[in-house]
């Protein structure tokens, strides 16, 4: 196991496959967002339905509120580029910066590779 993990409570390199690309996002459920801007658009569109346009766009606010609230407060993980593992309940390792595109061409795109 790396030293790095039980030391300075940090992920330095992927245990999983040894890589030391990493990266760091929030641990965020995409589903759960996406489903609270869609629920609050539905409502939103009741209400300029029935022609309260002040209704309408307070429900857009309140979903994007809850969103952004709910965001906010979520802690970051680690991720490997290479076989897109995820370490929760680490320190941020100052090395690792946020997802970058060309990064994961390098190691062949989204599908994991086991």
């Amino acid at each position: 196991m790396d030293r790095t993990l039980e030391e300075r409570n940090f992920v330095r390199n992927c245990v999983a496959c040894g890589h030391d690309t990493l990266y760091t996002q929030k641990d965020f459920n995409r589903n759960l967002g996406v489903g609270i801007v869609v629920v609050g658009s539905l409502i939103s569109l009741f209400f300029f339905s029935r022609s309260q346009p002040i209704f309408a766009m307070l429900a857009l606010f309140v979903s994007a509120g809850v969103d952004f609230l709910i965001y906010s407060l979520v802690k970051e993980v680690t991720v490997c580029y290479s076989c897109h593992a995820i370490y929760r309940g680490f320190d941020k390792n100052p090395e690792h910066g946020s997802f970058d595109l060309k990064e994961l061409e390098k190691y062949g795109g989204r599908e994991p590779r086991f």
